[in-house]
């Protein structure tokens, strides 16, 4: 008899934050986190107290950074009101959570996409990493890691990579596999990634193709092609490090399958959202608010989902699209106590804090601004009033 295939959930990104009576409805006796299992296609759903973030304004919202499925651990992001961003480490399963503030002698940079958490071998401790490359031709780069379990502290190092980058990095995904954690820049990848991908915008990039773990093996999906006849392909990196192509589906041939039909779901390019972590075949879009999949050995739709906990899924890319200038800013090491890395300390942490109090203030102001709307649509109404 076949074993019976282990349980996963779709983990909504965004979090919500609640506090006060709520909280204390909410999470059990000694526990920090909890969170809400839903079978896929829908979302299940983390729910943090204040006390562990703020809650989500219009340009930053806290968010699930990194996860590791085989222990329940879950890297939290947020941003603090003064500008500081933490990472918590939160266990699904236990609830706890504990806040991996940084050290004095250096800053964790706000670009949480660059940051990775893998679990060591046996279970015996957890490393969290963010990677900053350099894009000043010098082929450096800085990693901050984080090893809870034992003798807990973070620490940099300096690393020499190779061609230099010629452009800002923008991550759009750290995945871990093989034992190792590898970062994903997808207008980085020409080679050895398939021919044919095209550079697409920062904001849509990350809809139209990306690299996960399915089956065992890292993956490479892409939508391209001509838009009125586009192509879902998928290919395997293989032990040469080379792109195996698998799957090249029509999408049109989904949408004429009756499963689609049935679905009611326009003939429209979905979003990709993520594959099957056991089968390569299933993969799963964002259309509207719904999330769906698509066998693609039989170009079937074979899951579908819409609600209230789905839509929170489709924060993500809206968030993404809001996503303030604090998200690309470098982190920038503080060695020692020369007079040159306070200043450069301290600038860094007054640009972020002002940056901030911006960004708090444009937001303000377009809730002001929808107030008087209201206001002005409520009298208008008045005066048409026999």
């Amino acid at each position: 008899m076949p074993p019976a295939p282990e349980r996963w959930s779709i983990l909504a990104r965004i979090p919500k934050v609640i506090k006060g009576k709520e909280a204390k409805r909410t999470f059990p006796r000694g526990a920090d986190v909890t969170v809400a299992c839903a079978d896929p296609p829908r979302a299940s759903l983390l729910t943090v107290p204040f006390r562990v973030s703020p809650p989500p304004c219009i340009f930053n919202h806290p968010y699930v950074a990194a996860a590791d499925g085989s222990s329940g651990l879950l890297l939290l992001s947020a941003t603090e009101p003064a500008g500081e961003v933490t990472y918590h480490l939160c266990h699904a399963r236990t609830g706890e959570a504990t806040c991996l503030r940084p050290q004095s002698s250096f800053m964790v940079s706000c670009h949480g996409a660059n940051v990775g958490l893998t679990v060591l071998g046996g279970g015996d401790g957890v490393v969290v990493a963010e990677l900053q490359p350099s894009t000043d031709g010098s082929g450096r780069a800085t990693l901050l890691c984080y090893t809870a379990g034992g003798y807990s502290e973070w620490a940099f190092k300096e690393l020499a990579y190779s061609p230099p980058l010629l452009r800002q990095w923008f991550c759009e995904e750290v995945v871990s596999y093989g034992g190792m954690l590898w970062w994903v820049e997808l207008s980085y990848v020409t080679d050895p990634l398939p021919p044919g991908k095209s550079a697409t915008s920062l904001a849509s990039r990350g809809a139209r193709s990306c690299v996960k773990v399915s089956g065992g093996k890292l993956r490479y999906v892409q939508i391209h092609g001509d838009p009125d006849a586009p192509v879902v392909s998928t290919w395997a990196l293989t032990e040469a490090r080379e792109w195996n192509p698998e799957r090249r589906v029509p999408l049109p041939e989904i949408w004429a399958d009756e499963t689609y039909i049935d679905a009611m779901l326009p003939g429209t390019i979905p979003a990709l959202a993520l594959l099957h972590p056991a089968d390569p075949d299933k993969l799963y879009f964002f259309l509207g608010s719904c999330i769906f999949a698509v066998d693609l050995r039989r170009g079937k739709v074979v899951e579908f989902g819409s609600d209230s906990v789905t839509t929170c899924l489709r924060q993500e890319e809206a968030a993404a699209a809001r996503s303030s200038w604090a998200a690309v800013i470098p982190v920038i090491p503080v060695r020692g106590k020369t007079d040159e890395s306070r200043k450069r300390y301290r600038s860094c942490k007054r640009y972020r804090y002002n940056l901030i109090m911006r960004q708090q203030h444009e937001e303000e102001e377009i809730t002001m601004k929808k107030q008087l709307y209201k206001e002005a649509d409520t009298a208008k109404r008045k005066r048409s009033r026999p």
